[in-house]
């Protein structure tokens, strides 16, 4: 079944800031292609951005002020990936099909490395964190792990919905799961570099705002509460497929009255 999901995502508001975050007043919308959404810790500052990066292939709209950057690196516009602000980012995923993830079925995002890519006409949103920083290649006053946890009880979503966010192994299997909440699988550790695109899986058509809680472990054990951000999804159907689901139900309305007729 096809259908069109808008992603939202509202920056993170860190709880631990010495200084409040800029406001951007900038939109981008993501509308086909890769593309990326970035963590950055500065440990000198003890701030903490989100910001968008484009690459070669992404097509979004809203692209207009860049990020000026901080330690662990920023996009190389030369290598045609480069970084951007943001107050909102929306990604518009027109063809999203089902998978069945531990015996339910979710509607899926594109994601890189799949058998479900396609990036080139959806886009496909990964997840990059740079929480710490190099010095000539040796990392400094970094965090050593860190933990990304969804608020499930402050999350909205349509009723009954579940969510689930998961890779394919080698035998393209759909078996490796980061969240899953239909097991109550909400936490999970994250590397302090890394990058990887997952598939963002829900179980219902209708409006999603997932908040995700983030704390970091310091090589040393100490612990700081890195901040928090909310996803916003709408799922909704392809005008086809609403078509169809009214075609539908009028044709169950249409049953019922004649069911009744023949009775009277």
């Amino acid at each position: 079944m096809n259908l069109k999901a808008y992603i939202k995502t509202v920056p993170v508001i860190a709880a631990c800031l010495s200084a409040p975050i800029a406001a951007f007043g900038q939109s981008i919308v993501h509308n086909a292609g890769s593309g990326d959404l970035t963590f950055f810790y500065d440990s000198a500052a003890d701030s903490f951005d989100v910001v968008f990066r484009s690459k070669e292939d992404t097509q979004a709209t809203g692209l207009d002020q860049e990020y000026a950057g901080a330690p662990g690196g920023v996009g190389d516009p030369g290598s045609g990936q480069q970084d951007w602000n943001f107050d909102t980012l929306q990604a518009n995923l027109t063809s999203a099909p089902q998978v069945s993830v531990g015996g339910t079925d979710y509607y899926v995002s594109p994601a890189s490395g799949s058998i479900y890519e396609d990036s080139s006409s959806e886009p496909d949103l990964g997840l990059r964190f740079r929480f710490r920083e190099d010095d000539d290649g040796t990392a400094v006053d970094q965090f050593e792990s860190f933990t990304m946890t969804l608020d499930w009880d402050n999350s909205t979503r349509p009723e009954g919905a579940e969510f689930a966010l998961f890779g394919f192994d080698e035998f393209d299997e759909p078996t490796i799961v980061r969240y899953e909440t239909i097991q109550e699988n909400f936490a999970e550790d994250w590397s302090v570099w890394g990058h990887d695109h997952w598939h963002w899986g829900f179980s219902e058509q209708g409006e999603y705002s997932l908040v995700f809680d983030f704390v970091g472990e310091f090589a040393d054990g100490g612990l700081s509460t890195v901040g928090s951000t909310t996803v916003d999804f709408q799922v909704i159907p392809e005008p086809g497929t609403v078509a169809l689901l009214f075609g539908l139900g009028a044709f169950a309305v249409v049953s019922v009255i004649r069911l009744r007729r023949s009775k009277s």
